[in-house]
């Protein structure tokens, strides 16, 4: 006699299978203990049970198993089985070409978003700043052009700081949009965008173009994934404080390579080594050049840094907008390695 468990072993059908075709009554056991439960099956039942196994891998039917098992026509329920098999396979062909002849028209169709110029400036130098020229990830060299409902939105980071600027589109595409753009080609747009009031972005499966009236600039798109900025934008509301932008570049002149932000107890953020005796929080500290680029960068006079602990990242926004908001603009600082203050 051999157990539930000796009969999953040399059948290859698992315990619980084992369990179902029992109850299905399609493979019930010789013997069950009353006391225990236990199911017993003969040696005989390994021959069954094997063919059990089979039926189920090709998906046959509870019903057609039972009446293989009992010898009523089984070579016919077999061959009809595969027919099936056969016609499903035909239809899975038929929907698969279909998906493939669905997916190349998509590819082949361009998706266009019509920008007004200026905006589209202002966010190309809201971000420029963040990505890395010398990276060898040609992603890191480029920027992220993806549509949020009705906002154009553009992304670059070379890992160390990442920035977001926003366009209002005017006319939104069919089909959302997300590219990587090469920074390069973007500077040398600049000029073209500069002559025109609105321009159509144009994107097709392997290129995008810049349509101005009757000037156009072309260029292919960057190949690659580009990283996930949502993963790295801010959700903890964290502690804000609000700075002029003339006050921190005057600040940031002589901060020599890195800054120091003292979160103080009464949640305010003072930057450098100013003289102090209120209590300090925390201490974050960034690149002192990376911050001032990116002051430089964000529109405003008013700009809110965000902090959420020392080694969290520093969130840098218009004071006027929110980096919980699609169409805003936004700048995040990883921070150094904290070194001593003195």
């Amino acid at each position: 006699m051999l157990s539930i468990g000796e009969l999953a072993r040399a059948s290859g059908l698992s315990i619980s299978a084992l369990r179902f075709y029992d109850k299905a009554r399609v493979l019930t056991p010789h013997a069950v203990d009353p006391r225990t439960g236990y199911r017993w099956y003969t040696d005989r039942q390994v021959d069954a049970a094997v063919l059990v196994a089979a039926m189920r891998r090709v998906g046959m039917p509870v019903k057609e198993m039972v009446a293989v098992l009992s010898g009523s026509d089984a070579h016919g329920l077999l061959d009809r089985h595969l027919g099936r098999l056969e016609q499903g396979l035909d239809d899975a062909r038929r929907e698969l070409t279909k998906i493939h002849r669905l997916l190349d028209a998509r590819a082949d169709r361009e998706s266009t978003v019509v920008l007004r110029t200026a905006d589209l400036l202002a966010a190309v130098g809201a971000v420029r700043f963040a990505a890395d020229a010398e990276s060898e990830f040609p992603v890191l060299r480029g920027c992220l052009f993806e549509t949020d409902h009705d906002v154009l939105r553009l992304v670059t980071t070379d890992r160390y700081r990442l920035a977001v600027g926003t366009a209002a589109v005017l006319e939104p595409p069919v089909d959302p949009i997300s590219v990587v753009v090469p920074c390069a080609f973007l500077d040398v747009a600049a000029g073209l965008l500069r002559r025109h009031r609105t321009v159509t972005v144009v994107v097709g499966a392997d290129s995008i173009t810049l349509r101005c009236g009757r000037e156009q600039l072309t260029t292919g798109l960057v190949v690659g994934a580009f990283p996930d900025h949502r993963g790295l934008s801010p959700r903890d509301p964290g502690i804000e404080h609000t700075f002029s932008s003339a006050t921190l570049r005057a600040l940031l002149a002589d901060a020599g390579d890195r800054v120091d932000l003292g979160v103080l107890e009464s949640g305010e953020i003072v930057v450098g080594h100013p003289g102090t005796e209120q209590p300090v929080r925390f201490h974050v500290q960034v690149n002192a050049g990376f911050l001032l680029e990116a002051v430089d960068a964000l529109p405003g006079e008013q700009l809110t840094f965000r902090v959420g602990g020392p080694i969290t990242p520093l969130a840098i926004r218009p004071r006027s907008v929110h980096t919980s908001d699609p169409a805003s603009a936004y700048s995040l600082l990883m921070p150094l390695q904290p070194e001593a203050l003195t």
